[in-house]
């Protein structure tokens, strides 16, 4: 017996040696499950996700018709097809309040207008059952993504 043991109740001690055998062999068990399932879904916490191909199409298409696209601008009159990207996008949710929201920080331009590939990245925002909203350009000063995911994805931003 350790010299912890001794000085920790039985009891305790069972708990921390059953737990720490059910986990060594059995980590697909629900127990194991249900402990990060719980902790990736604690309100205010950010949780990275995977960028799908669907999820990359909605993005542009939120960059196209709510800002480079839209009629009246000072953009050279070109088509959807020539949205390049995003790329290199970071993507993940917060919960909090009984809401979630996801995020999504890219690059992305538009091929044949050089202007249109700075000030990035670009920063876009959905709630949890609605479409993406494209909340602009940063320079370089992502205020506009949750800290939270910032500091997840480990980015910087220079304001």
């Amino acid at each position: 017996m350790t010299t912890w043991a001794r000085r920790v109740p039985a009891a305790a001690v069972a708990a921390v040696t059953m737990t720490a055998f059910f986990t060594a062999t059995f980590p697909e068990t629900a127990m194991g499950a249900v402990r990060s399932s719980a902790a990736s879904q604690a309100p205010g916490t950010a949780v990275n996700l995977k960028v799908t191909d669907k999820v990359r199409h909605a993005l542009a298409d939120a960059f196209w018709n709510q800002y480079y696209g839209k009629p009246g601008g000072h953009r050279p009159v070109t088509s959807r097809k020539k949205v390049d990207g995003p790329k290199k996008v970071y993507y993940g949710k917060v919960r909090s309040g009984g809401k979630t929201v996801y995020w999504a920080v890219g690059s992305i331009g538009v091929r044949g207008d050089l202007v249109s590939y700075q000030d990035g990245p670009h920063v876009w925002r959905r709630s949890a059952h609605g479409a993406w909203s494209y909340r602009g350009d940063t320079g370089g000063c992502l205020e506009k993504a949750p800290k939270s995911l910032l500091k997840l994805w480990r980015l910087r931003s220079y304001c």
